[in-house]
């Protein structure tokens, strides 16, 4: 069995991987932005979130995530995105 310095040292570590990869998703949904005002298309797109948001609880359920914990994240995520885009 792992020392507990030794998990949460492993927490901490992937924390990081996991800010780093929602960086890099709001730097994209940033170009996204730049594209649909460049091309005059709307912000939000309710059909585009509702797509993304099955494949999320698709995936993150297969993974053994709740559904109410992937609703939260991905509603954090696409609050953040928003704002990026606008």
């Amino acid at each position: 069995m792992k020392e507990l310095s030794s998990l949460r040292a492993e927490i901490d570590q992937l924390d990081e991987q996991l800010w780093e990869i929602i960086a890099q998703r709001v730097d994209v949904a940033r170009e996204i932005g730049e594209w649909k005002r460049a091309h005059g298309e709307q912000i939000v797109q309710p059909e585009r979130w509702q797509q993304v948001m099955q494949h999320c609880q698709q995936v993150g359920l297969q993974y053994g995530l709740s559904e109410k914990v992937i609703n939260e994240v991905m509603s954090a995520i696409h609050t953040e995105s928003i704002r990026v885009e606008s």
